[in-house]
């Protein structure tokens, strides 16, 4: 019985010493190769969460800069239409006339002649076309008629100016003096392209 009791202790033993080799095997192979693979598993985790914080980051700013290019967009957008009162896209040589004649009228001239030659000259991104304008009256109003010209939004450039001395009319026993001005005007608006 002894014997009987002392080889079932015996195996108990030796299983137990088989099992803790086993289980040290198993978990040295753990180590070696699972382990590993999962640690490399972690570490590319680990960067693509980092990426995408990354690329979050850059989401959130984009966000947080969207009212910023809204106000830039809209002053861009009234910049465009100052350029476009300055620089139209199209002659518009009826509204011209009628800021002339009201500047004539203050300016206290007559536009005799308002005739926009035919013709544009290509100059890069915008044209230009000649208007050639007869104004009667004083030389001074004639004088302050050309500076209200150029001082208009509307680009307007002066080719030449010609002014001819005329006898004015008696008033008061003074002579009113008068003069005939032929001008040369260019005007400008944006290319078609």
């Amino acid at each position: 019985m002894k014997v009987i009791l002392r080889n079932k202790v015996m195996s108990a033993v030796l299983i137990l010493i088989g099992g803790a080799i086993y289980g040290a095997y198993s978990f040295s192979e753990f180590n070696s190769g699972q382990a590993q693979s999962m640690s490399e598993e972690i570490a590319n985790m680990d960067r693509e969460v980092s990426s995408l914080k990354s690329e979050l980051t850059k989401i959130k700013k984009f966000a947080d800069n969207i009212p910023a290019v809204k106000q830039s967009f809209r002053e861009q957008s009234l910049q465009l239409e100052s350029v476009l009162e300055s620089i139209p896209r199209s002659f518009e040589f009826n509204v011209l006339l009628k800021k002339f004649n009201l500047l004539a009228q203050s300016s206290g001239i007559e536009i005799a002649g308002f005739r926009p030659q035919s013709g544009e000259h290509d100059q890069g991104y915008f044209k230009s076309a000649t208007i050639d304008l007869s104004l009667r009256g004083g030389f001074v109003p004639t004088l302050v008629f050309l500076d209200q010209i150029s001082k208009l939004k509307r680009v307007v450039a002066f080719d030449e100016i010609r002014i001819t001395a005329q006898r004015g009319t008696a008033s008061q026993g003074k002579e009113t003096p008068s003069a005939d001005t032929s001008v040369k005007l260019r005007a400008y608006r944006l290319s078609d392209t």
